[in-house]
């Protein structure tokens, strides 16, 4: 099987060398690279890269789509009868014909399908097994009322009811529920025209909530048990991404199902913040919770209050990483709202010693504290903790440049939620592309970044797009955010991770004892990664954390399982 998976990787790099430069950017950035990595010793990681450039130029191949969904086998059946509601109301006359047949087609014989429709055309439209119903608008409400109405005639009848966002077809629906709790399910979606599937998956992660506050990834198809549908009330409902946060609140447990459950037939729109985005935030965080619109979507912010931020930059000279670092941190958050504690681990260099004493008589709130001896990054961490009077850490790499203002204020807010564990923010390389988005568990039984080297303003993603906030199972120290609190319940970074993996078994344990994670897209810095000391993994490091993965999260949880595990660009899984 190895052999196999090995050969396809090859024969998928053979195949694209032309798209493997580009994404390098050209010749001499491809050749620069390869050199560079090369004359490191770090071979191994041309590899991983390769795959990553191969694949991302790949994304939208619809063909490379249909080989793989040739593999797939059949989705498992539910456990009992589904009432399926689609929505075509606004769609023209001659795409309706065709969104009709595809439902048809696409309808199974656990399902019963009703579909809404505009009122002109209800009552001349007709196709075997599809009920048409005439209906005002494309809203929430409709459906609800529509689904009350089937229900109270058929008491019995269904143990789910699953709704469509307008323009999606019914797909497959292996739902299983051996209790009767409230349930909301959801599941993955492709698109579909008039010859049939043609591509564009999106392999949706498990529950996400801080995924759901930004994007409306779940509501092409929501299904919920009979029992929760019952009991859904009978109130405006003005859109179906407020529909998804509804039934997130009132659900006692929300699950992602590895299936197709919907083909979208018709684009979906675009829009403003979801209506009762603002309501929901207010009753899962407080009162001074809010939205705020911004260019290309919207803002939440979860009105914590002010809160003082110690930021922990262990460093050994390099001044010339630390000083950007430091100056920047200054000239880009309030004065007042937080300090800078450096750890020195041993400078030597002259220049190095005379800047840190320097700044401590030049900046507000700047120490330094003496920390000789063998470099061990978690220690180190903690030993900053010691000394730091803030509500909220922040640890940072003397290797990163903040890009724009107020910065730590936006991870504070989100680091003194209750349910927050840590928090992490987008690192690009200095060529702007990704150095992080998010760290995902499993990559060869141990964690790494996706999306590595990708521009972060690309598209067509088989995932989420790495400019969404989302929760991930961990996040790299090099900008780590967490509130005293939170560390103080779950207690501070292992040292027996001494360079590498103590951001990971944080990550891990936070969210082991019931917390969320969250990446920040729109908290950005520069990243000029492992330049003040030379990239190394000690054999002890990876060892620890390889059984710590297999044994807590050899699967992420937020990570697709139809995903590779090989390429760091989100793809097909071999």
């Amino acid at each position: 099987m190895r052999v196999r998976s090995r050969a396809r990787r090859l024969a998928l790099l053979a195949t694209n060398v032309a798209n493997l430069v580009r994404f390098a950017g050209g010749v001499r950035p491809f050749a620069t690279y390869k050199v560079k990595k090369l004359l490191a010793g770090e071979w191994r990681a041309l590899i991983p890269w390769m795959t990553t450039a191969a694949n991302f130029a790949q994304r939208g191949n619809p063909n490379r789509y249909r080989r793989w969904l040739r593999k797939r086998p059949p989705a498992a059946l539910p456990d009992g009868r589904v009432l399926v509601l689609a929505c075509a109301v606004g769609i023209d006359a001659e795409r309706l014909q065709v969104f009709l047949r595809l439902v048809a087609a696409n309808k199974h014989a656990h399902a019963d399908v009703v579909v809404l429709v505009d009122s002109e055309h209800g009552t001349s439209l007709a196709i075997d097994g599809i009920e048409i119903v005439a209906a005002e608008d494309a809203s929430p409400d409709t459906m609800v009322a529509t689904m009350h109405a089937r229900l109270d005639g058929s008491p019995s009848a269904y143990r789910y009811v699953a709704f469509l966002a307008p323009g999606c077809v019914p797909g497959e629906m292996p739902f299983s529920s051996p209790d009767t709790a409230k349930l909301v399910f959801y599941g993955d979606e492709d698109v579909i025209d008039d010859d049939g599937r043609r591509g564009q998956p999106f392999f949706k992660p498990g529950f996400s909530p801080d995924l759901l506050l930004h994007a409306d990834y779940m509501s092409s198809c929501l299904a919920v048990t009979s029992g929760f549908a019952r009991a859904m009330p009978k109130r405006a409902i003005d859109d179906f991404h407020s529909l998804s946060l509804m039934l997130v609140e009132q659900a006692e447990d929300v699950r992602h199902v590895d299936s197709f459950v919907a083909h979208r037939y018709l684009p979906a729109r675009p829009g403003a913040a979801p209506s009762y985005l603002g309501s929901y935030l207010q009753n899962r965080y407080g009162a001074a919770a809010s939205v705020a619109t911004q260019a290309g979507g919207w803002a939440c912010h979860y009105g914590q209050r002010s809160r003082f931020v110690s930021v922990i930059i262990p460093t050994r000279d390099r001044i010339d990483l630390l000083a950007p670092c430091v100056e920047g941190l200054y000239a880009t958050n309030a004065p007042g709202s937080f300090e800078v504690i450096v750890l020195d681990n041993g400078s030597t260099q002259p220049e190095t010693r005379q800047w840190l004493a320097d700044a401590e008589t030049r900046l507000t709130d700047f120490r330094v504290v003496p920390a000789p001896g063998t470099f061990n990054w978690s220690s180190l961490n903690n030993l900053g903790m010691s000394h730091a009077k803030g509500d909220v850490y922040v640890f940072l790499n003397n290797d990163t440049e903040p890009t724009h203002d107020h910065w730590l204020a936006r991870l504070a807010d989100v680091a003194c939620r209750g349910d927050v564990g840590v928090v992490g923010a987008l690192l690009l390389y200095p060529n702007g592309r990704i150095q992080h988005a998010g760290v995902v568990t499993g990559f060869g039984g141990l964690a790494a970044h996706v999306y590595c080297a990708v521009d972060p303003e690309s598209d067509g993603h088989l995932f989420v797009s790495p400019t969404v906030p989302r929760n991930v199972a961990a996040v790299t120290g090099a900008c780590l955010a967490v509130s005293r609190d939170r560390i103080e319940a779950i207690g501070g970074f292992d040292e027996a991770y001494r360079i590498s993996g103590g951001d990971v078994e944080l990550g891990i344990r936070a969210m082991v004892r019931g917390y969320v994670n969250v990446y920040l897209p729109d908290v950005r810095l520069i990243h000029h990664e492992s330049q003040s000391r030379k990239r190394e993994d000690p054999p002890t490091d990876v060892n620890r954390l390889r059984e710590l993965v297999a044994s807590q999260c050899p699967r992420d949880p937020y990570y697709n399982v139809n995903l590779s595990l090989t390429s760091l660009y989100p793809s097909y899984a071999s």
